[in-house]
This record gives C-alpha cells, structure tokens and sequence, in this order.
C-alpha cells in the first residue's frame, strides 16, 4: 500500500477555515464488497481522493473522511485523510442522504471550531480520477464568479430530441420538436457526474441541496467522470489504470 504523507491544515485565529472538504465512505457496498477501500492499482480506492486532495494543496481549508467503520478509518488515515470521527448508524444506513452526513461534518465543525465554514467541498471516493487540477477550479470558479455552488459534470452528446421514454412500448421523444439525426446537429446536455460537488454553506442549508440557481458546472471528460458504482465500472477503472491513461 502506498503511504501518503498526511495533510495537515492550519487553523489561525485571523485566518477562519473557509472550507470544509468531506470525503464520505460508508461501509458495507453491495455491488462491490468494501469498495471503498478495495485496491485500485497501488492504493484503495479512497486513497485516490486523498492524493488529489494533498496534490491541489487547497489552503484555509480542512478535509476529513466521514466514516462508520473504524477500519476504513484506519485506511483513511493511512492515506493522509483526517478522521476526526466515526459517522453514527443513523448517518450510516441504505436510506441516509448526503445531506444528512453533511449535516454531520458540520456539527463536528462547530464544535471544534465554534463557527460554520463558507462552503462544503463533497469528493465521493468512488471517482477516482478526478484530478486535483478540478478541486482547485472549483474553488476558483467560486470565489472569480461569485457562485452559489459548482458541481462536476459531463457532457450528454444528446438534446431532448433524441431522448425518448416508452409508453405502451414505443419510443416517444422528450421533446415535441424535430427528432434530429445528425450528431452535428445536436446541442449538448449537461449532467451530474458525481466527482465534485462544491456549494455554499449557508445555500445548502437554505436549499437542502447541492443545486442552486446560480450554480456553475465544471465539466469533465470521461475518465474523470467515471463513477464506479458496479464491477463493470471497477474493471473499466482497472483497465485505465493498468493502460497507463491516468495518472497513479
């Protein structure tokens, strides 16, 4: 296992911590058995997070993993995460948001440091390649635009015409507008690709959600935006990493 040199944050009394990064790895997969910490390459999966996280160096911040098992904490720490606490069962569970583990955090933080942090950083350690390069425009993104929230995206080659649901088991277009056919043609949407959410504390309190109306999307390409939920996604990874496409 490849051992990270931890990283360490800190706290000045002129200088409050402006971001609450959180690194949530919940044990017990289904998909995956203990994906979190299952090797990808040289490391476990979270461990890729934590390199990105040391290698962007985000100053006036703290980053810490949020987890139920003091196993994963152990790994965590090993990877240069902060562990500062053991998430409870009720924050732990099938049905628990990420907001609920975000809540979480923030009382943890109040109570360390005995005010809010301006906004809450979620690196999800099932995409792993996303690059430290994005954690830094993200937080550029914030403070040049003056945003609410960034959130990671990827790009659909698609528009609402060539997107269909079925009723009575035929294909009928989201959109009333000409079916296009050309790919040319065709605008690209947007989605969530779940590697970066970044919002303002006090919008994530206000909205319940990483989303608001003045929310920026970074987009990603698709090795970043790989999220490994399945095998399938966990040999896709591998096959990245043992082709040399991403940097370990």
């Amino acid at each position: 296992m490849l051992l990270m040199q931890k990283v360490e944050f800190t706290h000045r009394e002129n200088m409050p911590i402006q971001t609450l990064i959180i690194v949530p790895a919940r044990s017990g997969s289904k998909g995956i058995s203990d994906k979190n910490i299952k090797l990808l390459g040289d490391k476990p999966l979270l461990a890729w997070t934590a390199r990105a996280i040391e290698k962007a160096n985000p100053g006036n911040c703290v980053a810490v993993l949020s987890t139920d098992s003091e196993r994963y904490a152990d790994v965590g720490r090993e990877a240069g995460l902060h562990v500062p606490f053991i998430r409870p069962l009720d924050c732990a569970n099938d049905t628990a948001s990420a907001l609920v583990v975000v809540d979480h955090a923030l009382q943890w933080f109040t109570g360390e440091y005995h005010y809010l942090p301006e906004q809450v950083m979620w690196l999800q350690p099932t995409s792993p390649f996303r690059s430290s390069a994005i954690i830094e425009q993200a937080l550029a993104m914030m403070a040049q635009r003056k945003a609410d929230c960034v959130i990671g995206c990827k790009e659909i080659h698609r528009d609402l015409t060539t997107l269909f649901r079925t009723r009575d088991g035929f294909l009928t277009a989201l959109s009333e507008e000409r079916v296009q056919t050309r790919r040319q043609d065709v605008e690209s949407l947007l989605t969530p690709n779940g590697a970066m959410y970044l919002c303002k504390t006090s919008v994530l309190q206000q909205k319940r959600s990483f989303y608001s109306e003045r929310t920026l999307p970074l987009v990603m390409d698709a090795v970043m935006s790989l999220d490994i939920d399945t095998p399938t996604d966990w040999a896709m990874a591998e096959a990245l990493v043992t082709a040399g496409l991403v940097e370990q």
